[in-house]
């Protein structure tokens, strides 16, 4: 799916970055309680779901990294002990988390060819499911290179397991939810998802 990258695109995406951010913020806030170490329940991935189905993976990543431009923009907390480790545990948690999710973008061809809304669905929960188990990956990762060490003293499965549960805990509902909204968005309003032909025709085109 190509999507000239025009100033009706980059607009849809600062919108869905932005709101994506808010969405974080807000979320990050009601679940800092739970999850001390970051990471909450919602739908901030929606924005850049809908977005790359919309309009495809470039303007998709293009909203995601300038979700993690802003969340950096906000505060970066990094605790690993060498600049080149601050570096890895920021490119995990915070530059590669949102732009992963564009990896739903492997079934956007799918799903704009597909006929029936059952075959729709799949190719939204394919990759929803696929975009959240590759942030989940990132989260994991930096969970087990950096934050080990909040690792209680015996911990079945050690930093790995801990990791694993940590990041689930908050990253499988997340999956769940957004899998469901973005399937109740195509069902009822289809558009949201849809660019007519020659939408862009008109538009100036920036690449």
């Amino acid at each position: 799916m190509k999507t000239k990258i025009t100033t009706k695109v980059l607009t849809e995406a600062a919108c869905m970055a932005t709101l994506a951010f808010v969405l974080d913020v807000f979320q990050g806030g009601i679940f800092r309680g739970l999850f001390p170490n970051g990471g909450s329940i919602g739908v901030a991935m929606l924005p850049i779901l809908v977005l790359t189905y919309r309009r495809g993976f470039v303007p998709g990543l293009l909203a995601a990294i300038a979700v993690s431009f802003l969340q950096m923009l906000g505060g970066v907390y990094a605790i690993a002990d060498t600049w080149y480790n601050v570096f890895l545990q920021i490119l995990l948690d915070y530059v590669l988390a949102y732009p992963l999710v564009c990896a739903c973008a492997l079934f956007t061809k799918s799903y704009h060819r597909a006929t029936t809304n059952k075959q729709r669905i799949l190719t939204l929960v394919f990759g929803t499911s696929l975009g959240g188990f590759l942030k989940f990956l990132s989260h994991f990762l930096a969970g087990v290179l950096f934050w080990s060490t909040y690792c209680p003293e015996g911990y079945f499965g050690g930093p790995i397991m801990y990791s694993i549960i940590y990041n689930g805990e908050y990253m499988l509902p997340n999956i769940i939810i957004n899998a469901v909204i973005i399937c109740v968005i195509a069902i009822k309003q289809p558009r949201l998802l849809n660019c007519e032909e020659g939408e862009n025709n008109d538009e100036q085109q920036i690449a």
